[in-house]
This record gives structure tokens, C-alpha cells and sequence, in this order.
């Protein structure tokens, strides 16, 4: 299940999506990055419809059964952040640059051996105070039905 909520870090504001349902990723151990040069942080831009079609196009060539899951994303400083975790480093790097070279954004992308899910954990994963309040406002959104 998607959770969205922000954090600040080194005086910047940080919107967040993560993906809490991860056990059938769990095993994976390669960490993709890929970096868009487009912010998705303001719902009312011009530009965020562009980044919903993009993010959709990257999330389904990239994804593969339990071989490469989507974690979550990062909004910051202008830059939208995605992170995938993948059991082979072999060609996901390549996926997700045919999707996003054909885009008018600048990219970069990363792969890097993760075994024990760090950087999730420091970066996506909510801390407690973080979780209590999505579980909040998920409380409150289901009342409000």
C-alpha cells in the first residue's frame, strides 16, 4: 500500500511516497535510482500531469513480478526521485532509460548493492511519529467516506 507524507531534511522539504507492502521484494538486493529533473511536489503545475504519465510509463517497464519491485519516490529541490529494488542489476538501468529518453527532462540513474534495504529504511520507510501521522489521516480520509 502506497503512503504519501513529507519530512524536512537539511532545512528542505521532502514529499515522500512509499510502498509499504515490500515481502515480496525483500530478497531483492539491488537498489535502482533514477533521477527526473521535473518537480512533482505542486499538484497544480503544468507539468504534473507529464509526470504522472511518465512515472506510470517508468513503473510498469520496470517492474517484473517479485524480480524488480517500486518502492517509493522523493520530491525535492526541484528533482523527482524514484526508487526500485531488483534481484539482478543486469538491464533495469537500460529499461528505465527507454522510457525516460525520449523526455524533454534531464535524468541520471544509479544502481548500487543494497543488501539490507539501508537506504530505505533512512529515506522512504516513515519513522514513528511519521507513521502515526498517515495512519491518521488515513483514519480520518475512511470516515469521511
Amino acid at each position: 500500500m502506497l503512503s504519501f507524507y513529507e519530512r524536512i531534511e537539511d532545512d528542505e522539504k521532502v514529499k515522500i511516497e512509499v510502498e509499504s507492502d515490500i515481502n515480496r521484494y525483500i530478497d531483492n538486493s539491488w537498489l535502482l535510482s533514477v533521477f527526473l529533473h521535473l518537480d512533482s511536489s505542486d499538484v497544480s503545475s503544468k507539468n504534473y500531469m507529464e509526470f504522472l504519465r511518465l512515472k506510470g510509463s517508468l513503473i510498469i517497464s520496470l517492474e517484473d513480478e517479485d524480480r524488480t519491485g517500486y518502492v517509493g519516490s522523493r520530491a525535492i529541490g526541484g528533482w523527482t526521485e524514484f526508487y526500485f529494488y531488483s534481484k539482478s542489476s543486469q538491464d533495469i538501468k537500460v529499461r528505465g532509460g527507454d522510457i525516460l529518453q525520449h523526455t524533454q527532462y534531464d535524468y541520471e540513474s544509479n544502481v548500487v548493492k543494497d543488501e539490507n534495504w539501508s537506504f530505505y529504511h533512512r529515506k522512504l520507510e516513515p519513522n514513528e511519529e511519521e507513521a502515526k501521522k498517515i495512519a491518521l489521516i488515513k483514519q480520518i480520509a475512511k470516515e469521511n467516506k
